[in-house]
């Protein structure tokens, strides 16, 4: 299995060639939601079905301007999320942020799979390209993304 190790400023401009390389029109995000309480240290499972053509990362060091106004200012960081088209919302505020930190454990785009772990001592990345299987995708929608990280280990 090949693996990179990326620096925490460069990971989204890593992304976004994955994406282009890759020719991908959709993806799905596998991460941690934020959680609610000050106890809980990662939040419930998420996924997330994406559509990439609307996907923007505002590297220029410009605010971020949002795609449509939802009420104020953009308030996430633009380099440590990526704002995409949630396709699950059939009506509404369709925009979300995949958050690109410790929380986000695997990206599928197109028809290649990424395995983001973070090493924060370090503060890069580091991932790994392992084989898309049917038993893995299986395992990834059952929201059993961090049980399969701990089998492999």
């Amino acid at each position: 299995m090949q693996t990179r190790k990326i620096s925490e400023d460069k990971f989204h401009i890593f992304l976004d060639k994955q994406i282009d390389q890759y020719k991908a029109k959709k993806g799905r995000a596998f991460f941690y939601k934020k959680p609610k309480n000050r106890i809980e240290t990662l939040g419930e499972k998420r996924i997330m079905r994406f559509d990439t053509r609307s996907r923007k990362f505002q590297v220029d060091g410009t605010t971020g301007e949002r795609l449509y106004i939802k009420g104020g200012k953009r308030t996430t960081t633009p380099n440590k999320n990526m704002l995409v088209t949630d396709l699950d919302v059939k009506e509404g505020y369709k925009f979300r942020n995949v958050p690109l930190n410790h929380r986000l454990k695997y990206l599928l785009i197109g028809k290649k799979c990424l395995k983001i772990s973070y090493l924060g001592d370090y503060h890069t990345f580091k991932v790994e390209f392992p084989k898309l299987t049917r038993d893995l995708i299986k395992k990834l929608y059952a929201k059993e993304f961090e049980d399969k990280e701990n089998n492999n280990d």
